[in-house]
């Protein structure tokens, strides 16, 4: 992994006026907890562990995800509400290679359907092209019609055919990995 500078946001996140990126805090435990116990989270989100709780949450926010931003391998960051900083759900840039990372997310049941994501994805796009990440991965399983709704919206390109994969977690699955610029040509 080759980024050795720090991942920092703005102090006040990024922000289009309808969400913020921003990074996760301890009052994100309880709904970023909840959200994981999602059966759509748990099924396509191949987050690192089975079960969160809110305690495990401010422990990684402390640990493991304090060094990935620290380190430049790792970002893992909140969605929320740009009106009441409520947390919607969480965004991820990791496996940063030279100029390419991928992204992955996932929202909270209440948050879907309102472009949330897709309003986050461009936002990581345009901060990362910034930080010198010229080109975004992602991929998703062949089931995840929502995610591969997002990504088209998004400028994601299908990149292949569908391949046998390993997942954050280890899982494996037959899936798509799609790819785009970060900053449309």
């Amino acid at each position: 992994m080759q980024t050795a500078k720090p991942i920092t946001l703005p102090p006040e996140g990024l922000g289009d006026g309808v969400i913020t990126v921003r990074p996760l805090a301890d009052r994100d435990a309880e709904a970023f907890a909840r959200g994981t116990a999602d059966e759509a989270v748990r099924r396509f989100g191949h987050l690192p562990l089975a079960d969160y709780t809110a305690d495990i949450v401010r422990e990684q926010i402390r640990g493991v995800i304090a060094e990935g931003l620290r380190s430049g391998e790792l970002a893992v960051l909140a969605i929320a509400d740009a009106t009441d900083d409520r947390f919607l759900g969480s965004i991820t840039l990791f496996g940063i290679h030279g100029h390419s990372a991928e992204v992955g997310f996932w929202l909270a049941p209440a948050a879907r359907g309102l472009g949330a994501t897709s309003r986050a994805v461009e936002l990581l796009a345009e901060w990362s092209h910034g930080h010198g990440i010229r080109e975004l991965t992602a991929r998703t399983e062949l089931a995840n019609h929502a995610s591969q709704r997002v990504l088209e919206r998004c400028g994601f390109g299908v990149d292949g055919e569908p391949t046998e994969q390993r997942a954050p977690d280890g899982a494996v699955f037959t899936g798509l990995t799609y790819r785009r610029a970060t900053r449309p040509a």
